[in-house]
């Protein structure tokens, strides 16, 4: 019965590597006047209630294990 479970474990680990390393598709920017942005600069921006403001907007899309941040210049 080990070696059933450590065979199993071993090929859990094996797909979680395979999944994990898969090749991401690039985002697009969702406008032309967009950059991209890091999660550092979200956050901050967010903690200080600057997600929106007369020169832009902060934006977050993708799924929630794969996020893309941006920055859209008004």
């Amino acid at each position: 019965m080990v070696g059933g479970r450590q065979s199993s474990l071993c090929y859990a680990a094996a797909l979680t590597l395979v999944l994990s390393s898969s090749p991401s598709v690039a985002q697009e920017a969702p406008g032309p006047n967009c950059r991209r942005a890091s999660k550092i600069e979200y956050k901050s921006a967010k903690e200080l209630y600057l997600l929106r403001n007369q020169f832009g907007i902060y934006l977050k899309n993708g799924p929630f294990w794969h996020r893309h941040y941006w920055y859209c210049r008004a």
